[in-house]
């Protein structure tokens, strides 16, 4: 039987003012460009377009060639971000160009810090099809220095016409779980999106059949814990069973889920072997856009 826990009330994102979309100006990283500027529109927030010129990117240089294949590069890295932040679709919106060198982690959360960024927008390599494992190495390093939500959108989902109208949001009723709850209530108040809370029980309660009279106490007391900050949202709680990830994504798929909003633990920690965790396998399978919320 599932142990009542008291409501936990987290503390409200008070705005999303200063987002920023890391690039590495491949197609797969600018496919994250619209949604970084649609919620930028929809929030007012600022645009800062953000590019790190890493030491492998030059370690085919000859030493003595290095510094004017760093020139080259910062020359080409500055017009393209240029370019980026006169596109018609940020038009009326405040930017700002970002261009560093360096360790990306290292440089990423210098950044981070001095403009104060609430949200980070991404690219991934992942693609659609049997073996969907890769978000890239940049969007992974990323993952691990970033201390806001990270929305990473893979290149196979749909950018043409941005809509967020239903919002999927997995727990294992953990406390590292629920740190995404400010950032959806948030986004759900302000899209007026749907929420659906989904539990995913073992794989194999999947065959039990008492399985439904054993989980309404975990509905219970997901209702419980969700339901004083989830209270002025349309939302719906869930539970399945089955294996984690492919259950997540086969709900995601079934609710037309527009995003799912994850809190991770420690998925994206030096160590940890990263691409065996919930997290990153959804991010890198995912039909919709994901946020991960440390």
């Amino acid at each position: 039987m599932a142990t009542a826990h008291a409501p936990i009330v987290p503390t409200p994102v008070a705005s999303l003012k200063n987002i920023l979309f890391a690039t590495d100006f491949s197609e797969a990283s600018m496919k994250a460009f619209p949604y970084a500027a649609s919620l930028a529109k929809k929030f007012g927030a600022s645009v800062f377009a953000c590019h790190i010129i890493t030491p492998t990117s030059l370690a085919t240089a000859a030493p003595q060639s290095a510094p004017y294949f760093y020139e080259a590069e910062y020359e080409a890295a500055t017009k393209e971000l240029d370019n980026i932040l006169h596109s018609p679709q940020l038009e009326g919106i405040k930017t700002k160009a970002l261009l560093s060198s360096g360790i990306l982690g290292d440089a990423l959360q210098e950044e981070i810090n001095q403009n104060h960024i609430d949200l980070i927008v991404a690219g991934t390599h992942g693609r659609t099809g049997l073996r969907r494992f890769l978000l890239g190495s940049a969007v992974e390093g990323i993952c691990r220095v970033a201390t806001c939500p990270v929305l990473t959108v893979g290149p196979d989902q749909p950018s043409s016409r941005i809509k967020i109208e239903n919002i999927l949001v997995p727990t294992d009723l953990s406390e590292e779980s629920m740190r995404s709850l400010p950032f959806v209530v948030r986004l759900a108040g302000t899209y007026g999106a749907k929420v659906t809370v989904l539990h995913v029980l073992p794989e194999e309660t999947a065959s039990n059949p008492d399985t439904q009279k054993l989980s309404e106490p975990v509905r219970t007391n997901m209702v419980h814990i969700f339901g004083p900050l989830l209270a002025p949202l349309q939302a719906e709680f869930v539970i399945e069973s089955g294996e984690t990830v492919g259950t997540i994504l086969k709900v995601a798929q079934d609710k037309s889920a527009d995003m799912i909003v994850l809190g991770v633990r420690d998925a994206f920690l030096p160590g940890i072997h990263v691409r065996t965790s919930v997290a990153y396998q959804i991010m890198a399978a995912s039909h919709c856009p994901v946020v991960s919320c440390r």
